[in-house]
């Protein structure tokens, strides 16, 4: 498995992990918290994020060094424009939906959780596509 590849599945693994526990949170407490705890818990669940893709990729790395100081190739470059080809038309939909989402009593702080809720999941979209393109082998 190239090194890339790895590095999408750590990324795909902790987003889903870390972001699919914030905002599981935040739904099954239903915005009954004060703002200060989702707001704690947003600022630990990038904190949280970062902790586990950097230590899961110095790991891997280390396990593999030559495979991790390869640069990318052209094989690399076009896998990588096809994830944001395909990312982008999803986050650029799901925030249209987010900004339409005012007209059903959405306020600043629930579309600005629903803002970053897009972002998670275009980001999703994004790792899984190269994942799929290195698994298809092109």
């Amino acid at each position: 498995m190239p090194f890339k590849e790895k590095i999408a599945w750590i990324s795909v693994v902790t987003t889903i992990l870390v972001w699919g526990g914030f905002f599981g949170f935040m739904l099954t407490t239903g915005g009954k918290l004060h703002g200060a705890v989702y707001f704690t818990g947003f600022i630990a669940a990038v904190i949280v994020q970062t902790i586990l893709a950097t230590g899961a990729a110095i790991v891997t790395a280390a396990l593999a060094p030559a495979d991790a100081g390869a640069g990318s190739d052209e094989r690399d470059r076009d896998i990588a424009r096809r994830a944001y080809a395909l990312a982008y038309p999803v986050l650029i939909g799901l925030v249209f939906c987010v900004a339409g989402s005012v007209h059903l009593g959405f306020d600043r702080i629930d579309m600005a959780y629903a803002i970053m809720g897009a972002i998670v999941i275009a980001e999703i979209v994004h790792y899984a596509a190269q994942i799929a393109g290195y698994r298809r082998g092109n």
